[in-house]
């Protein structure tokens, strides 16, 4: 009874080294440990893996935020040149030098100029959504970003003058520190959900991956173990050999 006993639990050994050693070649070929069968954990990941997805959305609408503003930039960049171009004209037409002619040519060259500033102003936009004269929040995820971007109005200026140039720069000076606050801010908060994925994603690694080093060593421990369990089982079939014998002799 005591040689049946040793037997079965030496095949008990050995069935179970072998599950062990079959489970963690299962995982190094994977790369996901069992673990995760658990289902508290389980859904521990999938939030995490959830919260991950909401800052990836937060970093495309934040993508979306920075296309408006470098086009606002572009805009503004394109009528503060053409301010300075109007201004020059101003200039050079407040010569007494001058004849009615060379003047109303000045003023032409004036129009056109303004002309093509407003056609800018008209065309400043992103999906088919205006850029200048309204407020607009951006959400990150976990955060926001707001802007205010103020109405350019060539119409609220005399553009002939220098005094309505210059009154006409402190309103593109205005919108341009909006744009340079606002792509600042992002910057900014961009880092920050970059650093918050990185995280993350490294929190739901360590529920769900496999640590490879350490399923090396219990493969490799499984298959000691393993060893001398099929030694042991192979002397106590040696052992049970030589009873039989002994029995018929």
């Amino acid at each position: 009874m005591q040689v049946n006993n040793y037997s079965s639990n030496t095949l008990n050994n050995i069935n179970a080294h072998q599950k062990e050693s079959t489970a963690s070649i299962t995982e190094m070929g994977s790369g996901k440990t069992e673990q995760l069968s658990d289902a508290a954990l389980a859904l521990i990941a999938n939030a995490v893996g959830s919260d991950i997805s909401g800052l990836t959305q937060g970093l495309a609408n934040a993508n979306d935020a920075v296309s408006m503003m470098q086009i606002a930039d572009g805009v503004l960049s394109g009528l503060s040149q053409s301010a300075d171009d109007l201004n020059v004209l101003a200039i050079k037409g407040n010569s007494a030098a001058l004849n009615s002619d060379q003047k109303a040519m000045l003023h032409d060259q004036s129009a056109a100029i303004a002309r093509s500033m407003q056609n800018s102003i008209n065309n400043a936009s992103f999906n088919g959504k205006s850029l200048f004269g309204k407020e607009m929040s951006f959400s990150l995820g976990n955060s926001s970003v707001s802007t205010n971007l103020p109405a350019i109005d060539l119409s609220a200026n005399d553009l002939s003058t220098q005094e309505g140039i210059t009154e006409f720069m402190k309103t593109l000076h205005a919108a341009q520190i909006s744009v340079g606050s606002t792509m600042s801010e992002l910057e900014s908060s961009t880092n920050a959900i970059f650093a918050q994925i990185k995280t993350l994603s490294a929190s739901k690694s360590q529920m769900s991956d496999i640590d490879m080093a350490k399923e090396v060593m219990n493969y490799s421990q499984e298959g000691i173990m393993l060893n001398a369990s099929l030694i042991a089982q192979s002397h106590q079939n040696t052992i049970s050999a030589d009873r039989v014998s002994q029995l018929l002799s």
